[in-house]
């Protein structure tokens, strides 16, 4: 064991990581490329910019090295039940060597030998999910100002017409209030609705409703929400809609200052 990357770097011929932006990809790949052998294969599990990855995997390549991305769908509970859905892109021997090591926890997407390919996939996902929670809000906040029991609203829809993961998750989180860390943060999910803005202009994709997205998790992160679940910015669209959210915010906030994580 150890915790000094030279040393991982320098021992292993296939590293994994799993890392929260772009800038510690970059930093922990400059240090694996500075101390591995050749033929080192470096796993990144991280959402990144399809930019960042394919950048790394020419760099990687020129070193006679290989950069595998391989993105992740799965909160904790779903890598338990061995319920992952893993994207994996790059050279073909190495996402072989991935597919090997990450099959046990949950199914395998082969994309191909474009790295970023992978990379694309998980943002477009993660900005479905984020444009879910920011509807589940509006809607919550709809039925609320209407008069109508929100918790009841949700368990309705999301078990009938939305009966899905996402909004049976979500919309349980959103509808109760229940922003207590312990899933995917805010400040992470500000971060990825930012790589989706970075990508897509890049691709001369217009997103409207990504607009929207990122000024709510802009506010909301404003707001000292950063630590709190992402799906916290439900509590910003109930504000907008002039509903007194003062102690549920307390409430989560509180549950940040003591470590309270929602399971």
């Amino acid at each position: 064991m150890t915790d000094k990357i030279e040393d991982l770097a320098s021992k292993c011929s296939v590293i994994i990581s799993m890392l929260p932006n772009d800038a510690a990809v970059n930093q922990v790949s400059n240090v694996i490329l500075e101390n591995s052998s050749t033929g080192t294969i470096h796993i990144s599990c991280s959402t990144v910019s399809p930019t960042t990855s394919r950048k790394l995997a020419n760099i990687y390549k020129s070193q006679s090295k290989q950069f595998i991305a391989a993105p992740v769908f799965a909160r904790p509970d779903g890598l338990a039940r061995r319920q992952a859905v893993w994207m994996i892109a790059g050279e073909e021997n190495g996402r072989k060597i991935a597919a090997n090591l990450l099959e046990s926890s949950g199914r395998i997407v082969d994309y191909g030998d474009d790295t970023g390919s992978a990379n694309v996939v998980k943002l477009c996902g993660n900005f479905l999910i984020a444009s879910s929670i920011e509807a589940i809000g509006e809607s919550m906040a709809l039925a609320e100002k209407h008069g109508v029991e929100r918790t009841e609203v949700m368990k309705l829809l999301s078990s009938t017409i939305f009966d899905c993961l996402i909004y049976k998750g979500y919309g349980q989180r959103v509808s109760e209030r229940d922003h207590r860390p312990g899933g995917f943060s805010l400040e992470l999910g500000l971060k990825d609705v930012t790589l989706v803005s970075q990508a897509a202009r890049e691709a001369d994709t217009p997103m409207p409703f990504l607009s929207v997205l990122l000024d709510r998790f802009t506010s909301a992160k404003a707001r000292g929400r950063g630590q709190m679940d992402w799906s916290a910015i439900g509590m910003s669209v109930g504000e907008d809609a002039g509903i007194d959210m003062t102690k549920d915010i307390e409430r989560n906030a509180q549950a940040v200052r003591d470590g309270d994580l929602y399971k």
